[in-house]
């Protein structure tokens, strides 16, 4: 008995050190192949890719999951596309991937709070940076998904109106042309948008729209101070860490950085 006793705190102890085992999505897998191929030389910098189709049928995957997998070396730095549809490796390449993805990953014991702060810093200076930069293509991106939520507001759908709330943020980060915006909002909204809406009692839709449309407005405007400090106004805490009137922990759980890597 006190050998089955015994054996079952160790096999307790074990599995609390190892954790979950994470899954690799097919996207994962696309994206260390293409890796692979990228450290071995066999792709080099400035070389345009095969076209997607015929990409997708040597690696023998759907178009989709190939696209899924592109955009997150393209978020990376990794790749970049010109020319229409066209997609090349960029220089750095070889060196952005021979970084230890621990570096590439927030590190474990990251608080929501923490990573919410960081957040704001880096929207309040992609908001102004997309205001300098902003092509008439980014800004109609913005208007579109501006509109898509005006629209999932209407119907009060609130999972759809969340997520065109994100692709907004997304957009201007895309407009900021910092590459590294562009990553870390993807990586950040990974947990925050899962954790927030977790959280989510009751939204002023009223209040978020109108939020977001100064945002979109001082950006038209090329306005850089302006759409800083209505970015920094409308990621405030209130907003985001209050559910129907009670103040939500700001040290919550922490993130598990294995839940947000590539």
């Amino acid at each position: 008995m006190r050998s089955s006793e015994a054996n079952k705190s160790i096999l307790t102890r074990i599995a609390a050190e190892l954790g979950d085992v994470r899954r690799e999505t097919l996207t994962e897998q696309l994206v260390q192949k293409l890796k692979s191929l990228i450290l071995r030389e066999m792709i080099v910098p400035g070389e345009r890719l095969p076209p997607e189709r015929e990409l997708a049928a040597m690696l023998r995957v759907s178009r989709a999951s190939l696209r899924g997998a592109l955009k997150v070396l393209q978020i990376m730095g990794v790749l970049e596309v010109k020319q229409g549809s066209r997609t090349y490796l960029t220089e750095a390449a070889k060196e952005i991937l021979s970084v230890p993805p621990r570096v590439l990953v927030p590190p474990r014991g990251l608080t929501q709070a923490e990573l919410f702060e960081a957040r704001r810093a880096i929207e309040a200076e992609s908001a102004a940076t997309a205001a300098e930069r902003a092509t008439e293509a980014d800004l109609e991106e913005m208007r579109a998904e501006f509109e898509a939520m005006k629209m999932s507001a209407a119907s009060y759908d609130v999972a759809l109106y969340g997520k065109h709330d994100m692709a907004f943020h997304q957009a201007i980060a895309d407009a900021s042309g910092n590459t590294f915006f562009v990553w870390f909002l993807v990586t950040a909204n990974k947990v925050l948008f899962r954790e927030l809406w977790k959280r989510v009692r009751h939204i002023d839709v009223d209040s978020s729209l109108l939020g977001h449309e100064k945002i979109l407005r001082t950006i038209e405007a090329k306005d850089r101070a302006a759409a800083r400090a209505e970015m920094l106004s409308h990621l405030s805490y209130t907003s985001y860490f209050v559910d129907r009137g009670t103040l939500v922990d700001l040290c919550a759980p922490a993130i598990d950085s294995r839940e947000i890597a590539f």
